[in-house]
């Protein structure tokens, strides 16, 4: 058997992390068992689809290196692969099941047949809803049914539960869940415009396009047994399920779409994340690779990946763990790589580098900072003492400046570099030395106070090559006002 997995997001809104998450598990499963991944867009709610959400989808999915087999961009044997191309197959089934006495016009008023919009599951798509009429319908008499239909009279079309042992959900993950039959009212299976709710829909489209494994997000467990009750009316063989554990945020809540502190997918590429980051973080949100290793390539994932080590409990999404795993990636980012994502964030933030940035100023700028960055927007933060002209200084900076033994050495500094029109790391370094000799001082009683000057800080990443990374002229008006701030203490320095 081939085995043959589906994502299915509803374009409604930008793809959530979670959604993400599932995308790529069905898409390691494919791949680690020589399978197929179909893309379907399940856009049958009209009224909430966001213009240009497919494509992003598109561009999001190859972005994060994943790739399918069939599906609503590339077509395949199973298509049409948009369920809004599928309407006249779900009506027919919808036929089918109400010539055979398993669903019946439902003629109730909208509310009445309770046919509101579900909330929209960030992983596979919208739920139908489930609570049934007053009764008036099922019991109606079928010819009177037929003649009110064929009339014209706006109806819905409902599922007959039909009464019986608890249905049995047989899950790869969560071994074997039971729903009372009670709990299965009928259920509304084509709305009143016609659409199908998702229970329907789903259950028709993954055995159409010969779905073995259904594998998403836990919040869809609950959806299940209706999906079953489908299949046996329609005398159709279900497909294994795997439920995968619930992303949460860091208080261990299910995550929600507006938590800021979890953005969608297009806002990290934005930000100049690198996608093997996210790929590598999400594949360990709910899946055990077994041992200690943490880093893993895509192929590795695909060799490595399994549904027997995907766990039961909540996945949290954990944004320190997060960072850690992206400044791994990112600092192990080729110079040449580092500075185009870098030019790209500057263009997005309408940023104007300084005239001094060419591609050699930015790769020895990485560099300094590159251990320190999780994406290439953070460069700017990192980077600001070198990309603007003036200076903030911290408190520990000021402090030191405003001491008699800095000021000296800043003075001492300066002078030396207003004489000589020299400005690299060898002629900053032999300079410094000189000046250390004159005034009788060395280590941090030299350097600190050249930093503090030219930085703002006490601390940072090679003062040498950070000097170097500054033009002379601004240098020097750093170094001036530095100066003012000490004999404006009281320490001239001299």
């Amino acid at each position: 058997m081939t085995v043959r997995v589906r994502f299915a997001p509803s374009p409604t809104g930008h793809l959530h992390i979670g959604g993400v998450r599932t995308a790529l598990f069905n898409f390691l499963y494919a791949r680690h068992t020589g399978g197929r991944l179909i893309l379907r867009l399940e856009d049958t709610d009209v009224d909430r689809n966001v213009p240009g959400a497919e494509q992003a989808f598109v561009e999001a999915f190859k972005w994060l290196g994943l790739t399918w087999d069939e599906g609503f961009d590339i077509g395949g044997p199973y298509g049409p692969y948009r369920c809004s191309e599928r309407l006249p197959i779900y009506r027919a089934y919808a036929e089918e099941l109400m010539a055979s006495g398993r669903a019946y016009a439902c003629f109730c008023a909208q509310g009445g047949a309770h046919e509101e919009r579900p909330d929209e599951d960030e992983d596979d798509g919208p739920r139908a809803g489930t609570s049934g009429c007053a009764g008036e319908c099922r019991a109606m008499d079928p010819e009177l049914a037929r003649k009110r239909v064929k009339a014209g009279e706006p109806h819905a079309v409902r599922f007959l539960a039909p009464p019986g042992p608890a249905v049995v959900v047989r899950d790869r993950i969560r071994g074997e869940i039971a729903f009372e039959r009670e709990e299965l009212r009928d259920f509304v299976i084509l709305k009143r415009d016609g659409m199908p709710t998702y229970n329907f829909q789903v259950a028709i489209d993954d055995h159409l396009m010969a779905i073995t494994h259904v594998i998403r997000g836990e919040e869809h467990l609950s959806n299940t047994p209706r999906q079953l009750l489908i299949y046996e009316a329609l005398g159709f063989t279900p497909p294994e399920f795997a439920h995968l554990p619930i992303v949460l945020d860091e208080t261990r809540k299910k995550l929600s779409k507006r938590d800021p502190n979890v953005l969608p997918v297009s806002a990290y590429r934005e930000l100049g994340y690198l996608p093997e980051a996210i790929v590598n973080f999400l594949a360990l949100l709910g899946w055990s690779p077994g041992g200690e290793e943490e880093m893993f390539g895509l192929d590795e994932l695909c060799a490595r990946f399994d549904l027997d080590r995907v766990g039961r409990a909540g996945a949290v999404f954990d944004l320190a763990k997060f960072r850690w795993m992206a400044n791994q990636y990112f600092k192990a980012l080729e110079p040449a790589k580092a500075v185009r994502l870098i030019r790209e964030q500057a263009a997005r933030l309408n940023y104007a580098l300084p005239p001094y940035a060419d591609d050699d100023w930015l790769a020895r700028a990485v560099a300094l900072v590159q251990d320190g960055l999780a994406c290439a927007r953070d460069f700017f933060a990192a980077a600001r003492v070198w990309l603007e002209p003036d200076v903030a200084y911290d408190e520990e900076a000021l402090a030191l400046i405003s001491t008699e033994g800095a000021a000296r050495v800043i003075r001492a500094y300066l002078s030396a570099s207003e004489a000589d029109p020299a400005w690299n790391e060898e002629a900053n370094r032999a300079r410094l030395q000189a000046v250390g000799r004159e005034l009788g001082v060395k280590g941090r009683d030299l350097l600190m106070p050249v930093r503090a000057a030219l930085t703002g800080q006490t601390h940072g990443p090679d003062l040498q090559k950070s000097m170097a990374l500054l033009p002379r002229h601004i240098a020097l008006a750093r170094m001036r006002r530095a100066a003012e701030i000490a004999h404006a203490e009281g320490h001239p320095g001299r």
